[in-house]
Protein backbone atom coordinates (compact mmCIF):
# COMPACT_ATOMS: atom_id res chain seq x y z
CA UNK A 1 0.00 0.00 0.00
CA UNK A 2 1.36 3.83 -1.33
CA UNK A 3 1.26 6.50 1.40
CA UNK A 4 0.58 9.62 0.01
CA UNK A 5 3.06 12.21 1.84
CA UNK A 6 0.82 15.89 1.99
CA UNK A 7 3.37 18.50 0.48
CA UNK A 8 1.95 21.80 0.38
CA UNK A 9 3.17 23.57 3.62
CA UNK A 10 -0.13 26.89 3.07
CA UNK A 11 1.67 28.42 6.21
CA UNK A 12 0.46 29.10 9.57
CA UNK A 13 -2.05 31.50 11.26
CA UNK A 14 -2.43 32.16 14.75
CA UNK A 15 -6.29 32.56 15.18
CA UNK A 16 -9.85 32.26 12.77
CA UNK A 17 -12.64 34.12 13.74
CA UNK A 18 -15.88 33.46 11.09
CA UNK A 19 -18.81 35.93 11.73
CA UNK A 20 -22.13 34.08 10.38
CA UNK A 21 -23.05 37.54 8.26
CA UNK A 22 -26.69 35.53 7.19
CA UNK A 23 -26.38 31.63 6.67
CA UNK A 24 -30.62 31.90 5.83
CA UNK A 25 -30.41 31.19 1.66
CA UNK A 26 -34.18 31.88 2.51
CA UNK A 27 -36.76 31.76 4.48
CA UNK A 28 -39.05 28.94 3.07
CA UNK A 29 -37.82 26.22 1.04
CA UNK A 30 -40.66 24.96 -0.54
CA UNK A 31 -41.00 28.03 -2.48
CA UNK A 32 -37.63 27.98 -3.86
CA UNK A 33 -38.27 25.04 -5.17
CA UNK A 34 -42.09 25.50 -5.75
CA UNK A 35 -40.30 28.30 -8.27
CA UNK A 36 -37.57 26.35 -10.16
CA UNK A 37 -40.38 23.55 -10.80
CA UNK A 38 -42.63 26.59 -12.26
CA UNK A 39 -39.37 27.80 -14.40
CA UNK A 40 -38.51 23.81 -15.64
CA UNK A 41 -36.84 22.07 -13.46
CA UNK A 42 -33.28 21.53 -11.86
CA UNK A 43 -31.75 21.93 -15.21
CA UNK A 44 -33.21 25.18 -15.88
CA UNK A 45 -30.63 28.17 -16.23
CA UNK A 46 -30.60 29.88 -13.47
CA UNK A 47 -30.78 33.43 -15.03
CA UNK A 48 -34.19 32.81 -16.42
CA UNK A 49 -35.76 32.79 -13.21
CA UNK A 50 -37.05 36.11 -12.39
CA UNK A 51 -36.18 35.99 -8.90
CA UNK A 52 -34.15 39.51 -7.31
CA UNK A 53 -32.10 41.22 -8.06
CA UNK A 54 -33.26 40.18 -12.11
CA UNK A 55 -37.35 40.49 -11.13
CA UNK A 56 -40.14 40.51 -8.25
CA UNK A 57 -40.41 36.98 -7.69
CA UNK A 58 -41.39 35.52 -4.25
CA UNK A 59 -38.68 38.72 -2.99
CA UNK A 60 -39.69 38.36 0.44
CA UNK A 61 -38.43 34.74 0.38
CA UNK A 62 -34.97 36.16 -0.48
CA UNK A 63 -32.27 36.29 1.46
CA UNK A 64 -28.61 34.68 1.17
CA UNK A 65 -25.26 33.42 2.63
CA UNK A 66 -22.53 35.41 3.58
CA UNK A 67 -20.03 35.61 6.14
CA UNK A 68 -16.39 37.33 7.26
CA UNK A 69 -13.68 35.78 7.76
CA UNK A 70 -10.76 37.46 10.24
CA UNK A 71 -7.46 36.03 11.04
CA UNK A 72 -4.68 37.29 12.88
CA UNK A 73 -1.21 35.75 11.14
CA UNK A 74 1.97 35.13 12.71
CA UNK A 75 3.41 38.24 12.45
CA UNK A 76 0.25 39.26 14.58
CA UNK A 77 -1.86 41.34 11.28
CA UNK A 78 -5.10 41.32 10.66
CA UNK A 79 -6.55 40.04 7.65
CA UNK A 80 -9.94 39.77 5.99
CA UNK A 81 -11.64 38.57 3.62
CA UNK A 82 -15.59 38.16 3.43
CA UNK A 83 -17.05 34.78 2.13
CA UNK A 84 -19.85 35.14 -0.20
CA UNK A 85 -22.02 38.00 -0.60
CA UNK A 86 -25.82 36.64 -0.07
CA UNK A 87 -28.77 36.76 -2.98
CA UNK A 88 -30.97 39.43 -1.84
CA UNK A 89 -29.73 43.03 -2.35
CA UNK A 90 -32.40 44.04 0.42
CA UNK A 91 -31.76 41.34 2.89
CA UNK A 92 -27.83 41.85 2.59
CA UNK A 93 -27.78 45.88 2.76
CA UNK A 94 -29.64 45.24 6.42
CA UNK A 95 -27.17 42.56 7.19
CA UNK A 96 -23.89 44.15 5.98
CA UNK A 97 -25.40 47.38 8.15
CA UNK A 98 -26.12 45.36 11.06
CA UNK A 99 -22.96 43.98 11.41
CA UNK A 100 -20.61 46.67 10.18
CA UNK A 101 -19.43 45.19 7.00
CA UNK A 102 -20.84 47.98 4.97
CA UNK A 103 -18.53 49.73 6.85
CA UNK A 104 -15.50 47.77 6.58
CA UNK A 105 -15.53 47.68 2.87
CA UNK A 106 -15.96 51.43 3.14
CA UNK A 107 -12.70 51.45 4.47
CA UNK A 108 -10.63 48.55 2.49
CA UNK A 109 -10.57 46.78 5.50
CA UNK A 110 -11.76 43.28 3.28
CA UNK A 111 -9.39 43.03 1.04
CA UNK A 112 -11.20 40.35 -1.23
CA UNK A 113 -14.42 38.45 -1.83
CA UNK A 114 -14.30 34.52 -2.22
CA UNK A 115 -17.25 33.38 -3.67
CA UNK A 116 -17.65 29.89 -3.19
CA UNK A 117 -19.95 28.92 -6.20
CA UNK A 118 -22.69 30.71 -8.76
CA UNK A 119 -25.71 29.75 -7.18
CA UNK A 120 -28.03 32.68 -6.45
CA UNK A 121 -28.28 33.06 -2.84
CA UNK A 122 -24.24 33.32 -2.61
CA UNK A 123 -23.93 35.35 -5.58
CA UNK A 124 -26.48 37.36 -6.64
CA UNK A 125 -26.64 39.85 -3.98
CA UNK A 126 -23.06 41.37 -5.23
CA UNK A 127 -24.47 44.78 -5.42
CA UNK A 128 -23.97 45.06 -1.81
CA UNK A 129 -20.64 44.96 -1.42
CA UNK A 130 -19.71 45.91 -4.72
CA UNK A 131 -21.45 49.63 -3.94
CA UNK A 132 -19.41 49.55 -1.00
CA UNK A 133 -16.07 48.48 -2.32
CA UNK A 134 -16.30 48.61 -6.18
CA UNK A 135 -12.41 47.63 -6.27
CA UNK A 136 -12.23 44.77 -4.31
CA UNK A 137 -10.19 41.86 -5.43
CA UNK A 138 -12.95 38.69 -6.45
CA UNK A 139 -11.85 35.30 -6.56
CA UNK A 140 -14.44 32.89 -8.71
CA UNK A 141 -14.51 29.51 -9.13
CA UNK A 142 -13.65 27.75 -12.39
CA UNK A 143 -16.94 27.24 -14.63
CA UNK A 144 -18.45 30.05 -13.84
CA UNK A 145 -20.95 31.56 -17.11
CA UNK A 146 -20.77 34.17 -19.03
CA UNK A 147 -23.54 35.78 -17.77
CA UNK A 148 -22.40 35.14 -13.94
CA UNK A 149 -19.04 37.27 -15.44
CA UNK A 150 -21.61 39.66 -17.09
CA UNK A 151 -23.20 40.45 -14.18
CA UNK A 152 -20.21 41.32 -11.67
CA UNK A 153 -19.48 43.74 -14.43
CA UNK A 154 -23.08 45.43 -14.66
CA UNK A 155 -23.08 45.73 -10.66
CA UNK A 156 -19.63 47.94 -10.80
CA UNK A 157 -16.88 45.95 -10.20
CA UNK A 158 -13.82 47.79 -11.30
CA UNK A 159 -10.89 45.19 -9.45
CA UNK A 160 -9.17 41.77 -10.40
CA UNK A 161 -11.69 38.97 -11.03
CA UNK A 162 -9.58 35.85 -10.14
CA UNK A 163 -10.60 32.46 -11.34
CA UNK A 164 -9.11 29.81 -9.17
CA UNK A 165 -7.78 26.61 -11.57
CA UNK A 166 -9.44 23.11 -10.52
CA UNK A 167 -8.05 21.58 -7.84
CA UNK A 168 -4.53 23.82 -7.63
CA UNK A 169 -4.74 25.50 -4.36
CA UNK A 170 -4.19 29.11 -4.07
CA UNK A 171 -2.52 30.72 -1.52
CA UNK A 172 -4.16 33.99 -0.34
CA UNK A 173 -2.05 35.32 2.57
CA UNK A 174 0.26 32.51 4.98
CA UNK A 175 -1.67 29.84 6.64
CA UNK A 176 -5.11 30.24 3.84
CA UNK A 177 -5.72 28.94 1.17
CA UNK A 178 -8.73 28.25 -1.68
CA UNK A 179 -9.26 25.51 -3.86
CA UNK A 180 -11.12 25.31 -6.59
CA UNK A 181 -13.28 21.95 -7.07
CA UNK A 182 -15.30 20.96 -10.35
CA UNK A 183 -18.73 19.82 -9.47
CA UNK A 184 -22.40 20.26 -11.35
CA UNK A 185 -25.42 21.15 -9.68
CA UNK A 186 -28.61 22.00 -9.46
CA UNK A 187 -29.53 25.16 -12.09
CA UNK A 188 -26.32 24.28 -14.36
CA UNK A 189 -23.99 25.64 -11.62
CA UNK A 190 -20.64 24.79 -12.07
CA UNK A 191 -17.19 24.82 -9.82
CA UNK A 192 -17.08 25.66 -6.05
CA UNK A 193 -14.44 27.22 -3.90
CA UNK A 194 -13.06 25.97 -0.72
CA UNK A 195 -11.01 27.60 2.01
CA UNK A 196 -8.54 25.93 4.08
CA UNK A 197 -6.54 27.10 6.94
CA UNK A 198 -4.09 26.29 9.12
CA UNK A 199 -4.08 26.81 13.06
CA UNK A 200 -0.92 27.01 14.76
CA UNK A 201 -0.92 23.92 17.03
CA UNK A 202 -4.52 22.97 16.05
CA UNK A 203 -4.15 21.73 12.50
CA UNK A 204 -6.96 22.42 9.38
CA UNK A 205 -10.22 24.34 9.15
CA UNK A 206 -12.00 23.97 6.25
CA UNK A 207 -14.73 26.54 5.18
CA UNK A 208 -17.51 25.94 3.22
CA UNK A 209 -20.63 27.78 1.28
CA UNK A 210 -22.55 24.75 0.04
CA UNK A 211 -19.78 21.92 -0.20
CA UNK A 212 -21.52 19.84 -3.19
CA UNK A 213 -18.65 18.02 -3.90
CA UNK A 214 -19.41 16.09 -0.55
CA UNK A 215 -17.77 16.52 2.74
CA UNK A 216 -15.94 13.43 3.04
CA UNK A 217 -14.13 14.52 -0.37
CA UNK A 218 -13.50 17.92 0.55
CA UNK A 219 -11.80 16.62 4.28
CA UNK A 220 -9.58 13.75 2.48
CA UNK A 221 -8.28 16.17 -0.37
CA UNK A 222 -6.85 18.54 2.78
CA UNK A 223 -5.29 15.27 4.33
CA UNK A 224 -3.53 13.97 1.05
CA UNK A 225 -2.80 17.67 -0.08
CA UNK A 226 -1.43 19.99 2.76
CA UNK A 227 1.20 19.46 5.49
CA UNK A 228 -1.50 19.59 8.65
CA UNK A 229 -4.22 18.15 6.88
CA UNK A 230 -3.78 14.69 8.76
CA UNK A 231 -5.35 16.93 11.86
CA UNK A 232 -8.67 18.07 11.29
CA UNK A 233 -9.67 20.69 13.67
CA UNK A 234 -12.71 22.75 12.66
CA UNK A 235 -15.66 22.73 9.82
CA UNK A 236 -17.53 26.00 8.97
CA UNK A 237 -20.61 26.29 6.59
CA UNK A 238 -22.62 23.78 4.49
CA UNK A 239 -22.16 20.03 4.25
CA UNK A 240 -25.35 19.43 1.53
CA UNK A 241 -26.11 16.28 2.97
CA UNK A 242 -29.35 16.87 3.45
CA UNK A 243 -30.95 20.30 2.14
CA UNK A 244 -34.13 18.86 1.58
CA UNK A 245 -34.60 17.01 5.27
CA UNK A 246 -33.99 13.53 3.61
CA UNK A 247 -32.18 10.84 5.07
CA UNK A 248 -30.99 7.40 4.03
CA UNK A 249 -28.84 4.78 4.91
CA UNK A 250 -26.04 6.31 2.93
CA UNK A 251 -25.43 9.61 4.76
CA UNK A 252 -26.07 7.57 8.41
CA UNK A 253 -22.76 6.28 6.83
CA UNK A 254 -21.38 10.03 6.08
CA UNK A 255 -21.89 10.99 9.47
CA UNK A 256 -20.45 8.10 11.33
CA UNK A 257 -17.82 8.26 9.14
CA UNK A 258 -17.07 12.24 10.33
CA UNK A 259 -16.65 10.88 13.99
CA UNK A 260 -13.81 9.09 13.18
CA UNK A 261 -11.98 12.49 11.83
CA UNK A 262 -11.17 13.89 15.48
CA UNK A 263 -12.89 17.22 14.67
CA UNK A 264 -13.05 19.65 17.47
CA UNK A 265 -15.72 21.89 16.15
CA UNK A 266 -18.51 21.76 13.64
CA UNK A 267 -20.38 24.78 12.61
CA UNK A 268 -23.19 24.08 10.12
CA UNK A 269 -25.46 26.44 7.65
CA UNK A 270 -28.79 25.93 6.09
CA UNK A 271 -27.93 23.59 3.38
CA UNK A 272 -26.45 21.26 5.94
CA UNK A 273 -30.00 20.39 6.41
CA UNK A 274 -31.68 20.22 10.10
CA UNK A 275 -32.36 16.31 10.35
CA UNK A 276 -28.47 16.26 9.28
CA UNK A 277 -27.64 18.06 12.16
CA UNK A 278 -29.79 16.39 14.41
CA UNK A 279 -28.04 13.40 13.59
CA UNK A 280 -25.06 14.55 13.84
CA UNK A 281 -25.72 15.95 17.40
CA UNK A 282 -27.03 12.27 18.19
CA UNK A 283 -23.72 10.56 17.19
CA UNK A 284 -21.67 12.93 19.79
CA UNK A 285 -20.47 15.33 16.73
CA UNK A 286 -19.16 18.29 17.88
CA UNK A 287 -21.68 20.62 16.55
CA UNK A 288 -22.02 24.47 17.96
CA UNK A 289 -25.45 26.09 18.08
CA UNK A 290 -26.53 29.09 17.19
CA UNK A 291 -28.80 31.57 18.60
CA UNK A 292 -31.41 31.82 16.62
CA UNK A 293 -31.45 35.35 15.89
CA UNK A 294 -31.54 38.46 13.01
CA UNK A 295 -33.71 35.97 10.87
CA UNK A 296 -32.47 32.54 11.55
CA UNK A 297 -34.95 29.96 11.90
CA UNK A 298 -32.97 27.27 14.88
CA UNK A 299 -30.52 26.97 16.34
CA UNK A 300 -29.33 23.79 14.89
CA UNK A 301 -27.16 26.34 12.65
CA UNK A 302 -24.53 28.94 13.71
CA UNK A 303 -27.06 31.66 13.04
CA UNK A 304 -27.01 35.18 12.01
CA UNK A 305 -24.80 37.10 13.57
CA UNK A 306 -23.24 34.19 15.42
CA UNK A 307 -19.30 33.55 15.57
CA UNK A 308 -17.00 30.84 15.61
CA UNK A 309 -12.91 31.12 17.29
CA UNK A 310 -10.60 28.99 16.17
CA UNK A 311 -7.09 29.45 17.78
Amino acid sequence: MTTITPTLDIGQIRRLRILCISETGWHDTATVFDDIRAAGGAQTDQYSIPWPPFGPLHADNAAGFSALLEAETSDGSVRRLLFDTGWNPEWMDRRFAEEGIDRLLQEGQIEALILSHEHFDHFWGIGSTLKHCPGIAIYIPEGFHPAGLAFIRQQGHSGPLITVPSEQPVVLFPGLAVVSFPMSTLLQVQGENVLYARLQDHGLSMITGCGHGGVLNLLDYARRTFIGGEHIHAIYGGLHLSPLEDWDAQRDQIVNTLSSYGIAKMACNHCTGRVAVEKMLESGLPVLRGTARYGSQTDLFLGNGDVLELG
